[in-house]
């Protein structure tokens, strides 16, 4: 369970995602592609993405992984 603080850190940093970045973060089930050039935020998708997936449901944060 997020405390205060993570969770509004989290949507701190969820607020600075445009649109579509939101989209990917947002979608929770199953897997997504991102195709982005250097610097557009792919690295803050996943790591938002991950928060979104620790925060909406009953998922382990041992369990989570990326690579």
């Amino acid at each position: 369970m997020a405390n205060k603080q993570q969770l509004e850190k989290f949507i701190e940093e969820y607020n600075r995602l445009n649109e579509q970045q939101k989209l990917a973060v947002d979608t929770i089930e199953g897997p997504v592609m991102v195709i982005a050039g250097p610097g557009t935020g792919k690295t803050q998708i996943l790591s938002a993405r991950i928060g979104k997936i620790l925060l909406d449901t009953v998922a382990a944060f041992y369990r989570a992984g990326c690579i």
